[in-house]
């Protein structure tokens, strides 16, 4: 019979394994607390903003310092159109960690983990689509030059084939300036990418029918 030691190294192996997977769940957990902590914190400061009114107290909603940098401006109403985006991106990312402690709680193909998969898909490709792009809108010597993220327009005011419509009055937070394109949708204007009273006037230099 044989008398030589054990071999320990298979018991040693999925103790090590153990302990590995319970440090990733606890820094996983820490995470999960963190992102929490600051989605919530993000809610507050929303529901403070909307609390009260931006003219009332000279100061746009916004979460950022200086509503308007970056080449993004505030919407009519003097809400930041960054926040829905950022908001549900936090949530994706809360998500997310739920979704990673269920894998390492070996639930992730039970219902609650399947659905905390799909709601992070979800709230994920939610927030590309309303991602904000800075856009810079300027007007050269009657030209209308647009440039949103690596794509740029051009549009010609003092041509009289640019079909140019206008929709509200400048200052108005429903203001939108149209410019038409052949076979697509028009470009359109708003407030949030440029002031309008001062666009408007830059634009009648060129088209006083505008």
């Amino acid at each position: 019979m044989a008398t030589g030691p054990v071999d320990a190294e298979p018991g040693e192996s999925l103790r090590a394994e153990h302990d590995e997977l319970s440090r990733r769940f606890a820094e996983s957990e820490k995470n999960v607390q963190r992102l929490t902590e600051e989605l919530a914190q993000a809610r507050r400061r929303i529901g403070e903003l909307e609390a009260r009114p931006a003219a009332a107290h000279h100061e746009p909603l916004s979460l950022f310092e200086g509503g308007e940098d970056n080449g993004i401006k505030l919407t009519g109403d003097g809400s930041d159109p960054r926040i829905l985006s950022i908001v549900l991106g936090a949530t994706a990312v809360v998500a997310g960690m739920i979704a990673l402690l269920a894998l390492f709680n070996h639930t992730l193909l039970s219902p609650f983990g399947i659905i905390m998969v799909l709601l992070t898909i979800g709230l994920a490709w939610a927030a590309l689509r309303t991602r904000v792009q800075p856009t810079e809108v300027s007007v050269v010597r009657g030209l209308v030059y647009v440039k949103k993220g690596e794509t740029t327009h051009r549009f010609d005011v003092r041509n009289a084939s640019t079909q140019v419509e206008q929709v509200g009055t400048p200052g108005d937070p429903g203001w939108e300036m149209r410019f038409a394109r052949k076979g697509m949708d028009p470009f359109v204007i708003n407030a949030s990418m440029v002031d309008a009273v001062d666009f408007v006037g830059q634009l009648k230099q060129w088209r006083a029918d505008i």
